[in-house]
């Protein structure tokens, strides 16, 4: 007599609890996207990646024609501190890298490698005045194209909109921003509490002159198992039913591979640099100083206002990170003529690579892109 599906499913769920056990990488398709290296400084790195010959990509249950037709200003991505930069090629059927390959972009990315303690010192200025610069001219000589357009992520879009405050004639046509926090009071629960903290401590600041920097960076900086724990306990709630739903389907090859190729995200993250934890704390979680359009990185003036580049601004609708008014208010600061803000579905990471990305994010991104890359 033949056993029940039932019976079935849960014998196959118990070869694949034992599997992912012993050989979680054939669960983790992460970075799989052929790419070389054109650049290097330190752990810093620029990707150059290609698609291989075919008519047509998987994104999530649907398929995506591979435009024959290339774009002439090429794309650089730039991904968030404190995660691996293959959040943009996250997996085959869910890779930001991919779509737009397929869209017709020539794209490249920056990996900002995985810091350790002894990268500690790392500050933004590096970020902001040297590597990101240094990107830019790696990906027009490779391109052979004298402009560049950018996608950045979280803090990577951060120090997108830092890097053309500071060098108003960089070679860039057009950036969009996912779920970058201009406004740092106005981020949720998270914004009140560091707008209440930052009355107190700017008046200390004022008063006895007392500053962070001289403070050593060990100090500050987080490694990546606490990096990983803090976000997840942003949404404890949801934590608890990604368990339960893995428990419901661990008999479904395609969910399980699916939910431990996601996990990574926050299972395997990078250290955050304590240099940049400390600037970070001090000019922009307590003096708030991109709401108001000014800061200083590594003795050069950043103003937002001298930045004319297009802008297409993105925040989650369910964000617990980056709230909406929190991403919304880079329209306000910046100079550009052409400047437009979308809220998308998802949380912090399902606005960038979930689901629903492709048919929204990705989608208005690569259709916005195309008039600003002839």
């Amino acid at each position: 007599m033949a056993p029940r599906p039932s019976v079935k499913n849960s014998i196959r769920a118990l070869g694949h609890a034992i599997e992912r056990r012993r050989h979680p990488h054939r669960f983790i398709q992460t970075d799989k996207t052929p790419w070389d290296e054109i650049h290097r400084d330190g752990i810093m790195a620029v990707r150059h990646y290609s698609l291989p010959p075919m008519e047509s990509i998987p994104v999530g249950d649907e398929r995506v024609a591979v435009r024959r037709e290339k774009h002439r200003v090429p794309l650089l991505l730039v991904p968030a501190l404190g995660i691996h930069c293959w959040t943009y090629d996250i997996m085959p059927n869910r890779s930001m890298v991919r779509y737009l390959m397929a869209r017709g972009y020539d794209v490249y990315l920056i990996d900002w490698g995985q810091p350790s303690q002894a990268n500690r010192n790392l500050d933004l200025d590096t970020y902001v005045n040297r590597w990101l610069p240094d990107a830019v001219q790696a990906v027009r000589k490779r391109s052979e194209c004298d402009r560049v357009n950018l996608v950045g992520y979280c803090m990577g879009g951060l120090l997108c909109l830092m890097y053309l405050g500071a060098h108003p004639r960089a070679p860039v046509t057009a950036l969009s921003t996912i779920a970058s926090p201009v406004n740092f009071h106005k981020s949720g629960p998270f914004g009140a509490l560091f707008s209440l903290a930052a009355i107190p401590a700017m008046q200390v600041h004022d008063w006895f002159q007392l500053r962070l920097k001289p403070l050593d960076s060990k100090l500050f900086h987080i490694p990546a198992n606490l990096l990983s724990f803090g976000f997840k306990m942003t949404n404890p709630p949801g934590v608890v039913q990604s368990y339960v739903e893995l428990l419901r389907n661990l008999g479904d090859r395609d969910y399980l591979t699916e939910y431990m190729t996601m996990g990574q995200w926050f299972n395997d993250m990078v250290d955050y640099p304590g240099a940049v934890v400390r600037e970070v704390i001090e000019k922009m979680i307590l003096a708030n100083s991109l709401a108001n359009g000014r800061i200083n990185i590594g003795g050069r003036a950043v103003e937002f206002a001298a930045i004319r580049q297009d802008l297409l601004a993105f925040a989650g609708r369910t964000d617990r990170i980056v709230s909406i008014r929190a991403a919304r208010e880079v329209l306000s600061v910046v100079g550009s003529r052409e400047k437009h803000f979308e809220v998308a579905p998802g949380g912090h990471a399902g606005v960038f690579a979930g689901s629903k990305a492709p048919e929204h994010c990705w989608r208005l991104i690569a259709d916005w892109m195309a008039e600003r890359s002839a």
